[in-house]
Protein backbone atom coordinates (compact mmCIF):
# COMPACT_ATOMS: atom_id res chain seq x y z
CA UNK A 1 0.00 0.00 0.00
CA UNK A 2 1.42 3.41 -1.06
CA UNK A 3 0.21 6.70 0.42
CA UNK A 4 1.04 9.73 -1.99
CA UNK A 5 2.09 13.26 0.18
CA UNK A 6 3.99 16.57 -0.80
CA UNK A 7 6.38 15.57 -3.49
CA UNK A 8 8.87 17.47 -4.90
CA UNK A 9 11.66 16.16 -7.49
CA UNK A 10 10.89 13.40 -10.08
CA UNK A 11 12.93 10.15 -8.43
CA UNK A 12 12.72 7.50 -5.82
CA UNK A 13 15.43 6.05 -3.31
CA UNK A 14 14.77 2.74 -2.29
CA UNK A 15 15.76 1.65 1.04
CA UNK A 16 15.73 -1.83 1.94
CA UNK A 17 15.48 -2.37 5.76
CA UNK A 18 16.66 -6.33 5.21
CA UNK A 19 19.60 -6.22 2.52
CA UNK A 20 19.87 -4.10 -0.73
CA UNK A 21 19.55 -0.73 -1.73
CA UNK A 22 18.46 1.40 -5.24
CA UNK A 23 18.84 4.59 -5.72
CA UNK A 24 17.17 6.21 -9.06
CA UNK A 25 19.45 8.41 -10.94
CA UNK A 26 17.48 11.24 -11.46
CA UNK A 27 17.70 15.16 -10.83
CA UNK A 28 16.52 14.97 -7.27
CA UNK A 29 14.35 12.21 -5.14
CA UNK A 30 11.14 12.76 -3.91
CA UNK A 31 11.00 10.28 -1.20
CA UNK A 32 12.14 7.10 0.60
CA UNK A 33 10.19 3.49 -0.19
CA UNK A 34 11.08 0.18 1.89
CA UNK A 35 10.49 -3.79 2.49
CA UNK A 36 7.57 -3.86 5.09
CA UNK A 37 8.33 -5.72 8.49
CA UNK A 38 6.62 -8.46 8.54
CA UNK A 39 6.38 -8.85 13.08
CA UNK A 40 2.95 -8.68 13.97
CA UNK A 41 3.31 -6.25 16.52
CA UNK A 42 5.06 -3.29 14.54
CA UNK A 43 3.71 -0.24 15.05
CA UNK A 44 5.89 1.49 12.43
CA UNK A 45 9.27 3.11 11.38
CA UNK A 46 11.61 6.14 12.02
CA UNK A 47 13.06 7.68 9.79
CA UNK A 48 16.54 9.63 10.55
CA UNK A 49 18.33 12.53 8.41
CA UNK A 50 21.40 13.56 8.21
CA UNK A 51 23.79 16.45 6.04
CA UNK A 52 26.97 13.47 7.24
CA UNK A 53 27.43 10.07 6.69
CA UNK A 54 27.30 6.72 8.78
CA UNK A 55 27.26 7.25 12.51
CA UNK A 56 25.98 10.75 12.30
CA UNK A 57 22.59 9.77 12.03
CA UNK A 58 21.81 10.26 16.06
CA UNK A 59 19.00 11.81 18.31
CA UNK A 60 15.53 12.10 17.68
CA UNK A 61 14.31 10.51 14.21
CA UNK A 62 12.96 13.34 11.58
CA UNK A 63 9.69 11.73 11.16
CA UNK A 64 7.42 8.68 12.66
CA UNK A 65 5.80 6.48 9.92
CA UNK A 66 2.64 4.46 10.76
CA UNK A 67 2.49 0.75 9.94
CA UNK A 68 1.85 -0.54 7.62
CA UNK A 69 2.76 2.40 5.42
CA UNK A 70 6.16 2.06 3.66
CA UNK A 71 7.05 5.26 1.95
CA UNK A 72 7.48 8.48 3.08
CA UNK A 73 8.01 11.54 0.40
CA UNK A 74 9.85 14.49 1.37
CA UNK A 75 7.00 17.49 2.63
CA UNK A 76 10.09 20.39 2.74
CA UNK A 77 12.53 20.66 -0.20
CA UNK A 78 15.80 19.88 0.01
CA UNK A 79 18.55 21.97 -1.06
CA UNK A 80 22.21 22.11 -2.52
CA UNK A 81 23.85 19.72 -0.38
CA UNK A 82 24.18 15.66 0.29
CA UNK A 83 21.47 14.12 2.82
CA UNK A 84 21.97 10.64 4.42
CA UNK A 85 18.55 8.44 5.27
CA UNK A 86 18.43 5.71 7.68
CA UNK A 87 15.18 3.59 9.05
CA UNK A 88 14.37 1.96 12.07
CA UNK A 89 11.51 -0.22 12.73
CA UNK A 90 9.61 0.11 16.22
CA UNK A 91 6.87 -1.96 17.72
CA UNK A 92 3.88 -1.67 19.99
CA UNK A 93 6.26 -2.28 23.24
CA UNK A 94 8.11 0.65 22.00
CA UNK A 95 11.13 -1.01 20.75
CA UNK A 96 13.34 -0.06 18.12
CA UNK A 97 15.51 -2.15 15.86
CA UNK A 98 19.15 -1.18 14.85
CA UNK A 99 19.48 1.00 11.80
CA UNK A 100 18.69 0.31 8.35
CA UNK A 101 21.24 0.37 5.46
CA UNK A 102 22.02 4.46 4.31
CA UNK A 103 21.05 6.00 1.44
CA UNK A 104 22.24 9.00 0.05
CA UNK A 105 21.29 11.91 -1.98
CA UNK A 106 22.99 15.07 -3.42
CA UNK A 107 20.41 17.48 -3.88
CA UNK A 108 21.08 20.34 -6.75
CA UNK A 109 18.50 23.14 -7.08
CA UNK A 110 20.32 25.87 -8.20
CA UNK A 111 19.24 26.94 -11.30
CA UNK A 112 21.91 27.30 -14.27
CA UNK A 113 24.49 30.10 -14.66
CA UNK A 114 23.19 32.74 -16.88
CA UNK A 115 24.27 32.86 -20.79
CA UNK A 116 26.99 35.00 -21.49
CA UNK A 117 28.40 36.40 -24.77
CA UNK A 118 25.08 37.53 -25.89
CA UNK A 119 25.60 39.91 -29.12
CA UNK A 120 24.07 41.13 -32.24
CA UNK A 121 24.18 38.97 -35.47
CA UNK A 122 24.41 40.73 -38.68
Amino acid sequence: MRHARRIYGVAIIAIVLTGGIAVAQTPNPTGLMWDSNTEADLAGYYIYEAQISDGQVIGTYMVSVPAPLTDFAFVDPHTDSSYYWKITAYDTAGNESGFSNEVTADFNTSPPAPPTGCSLMY
